[in-house]
């Protein structure tokens, strides 16, 4: 799994580029490895939304990436980079979770329909 990373109005430190990439690195098990190229790009960006705010720093961290053919997003607005990082990752891993079961309850229906169709036919 590809992780590209950028941050606004910060400095990327080896801290962060660390904990992002240790707390996605879980999101690779629930993705299927039977892609076109074998890869996942996760996009990641954080950073600060802006210098001014009256009650602080207020950090953002934002995860897109493609999924099944479903464009996934998640974001996130914390007072804590790190809280805004674990908060983005369980929305996205939701978010996966979700797509994988769409896709699994589609697989099924189309199992009973077809059962039920050979039902019909063979009970005549």
């Amino acid at each position: 799994m590809n992780i590209a990373i950028k941050t606004l109005n910060m400095e990327m430190t080896e801290a962060v580029r660390d904990y992002i990439h240790k707390r996605l690195e879980g999101l690779e098990k629930l993705l299927p490895s039977g892609q076109s190229n074998g890869e996942h790009l996760v996009n990641v960006e954080v950073g600060k939304t802006s210098n001014h705010h009256k009650s602080g720093d207020i950090f953002r961290a934002e995860v897109s990436m493609m999924f099944e053919g479903h464009s996934l997003y998640a974001v996130s607005e914390l007072q804590d980079l790190y809280s805004a990082i674990d908060d983005v990752r369980d929305e996205i891993i939701a978010e996966v979770k979700k797509v994988k079961d769409k896709r699994q309850s589609a697989i099924r229906r189309g199992g009973k329909q077809t059962k039920e169709f050979i039902k019909k036919f063979f009970t005549k």
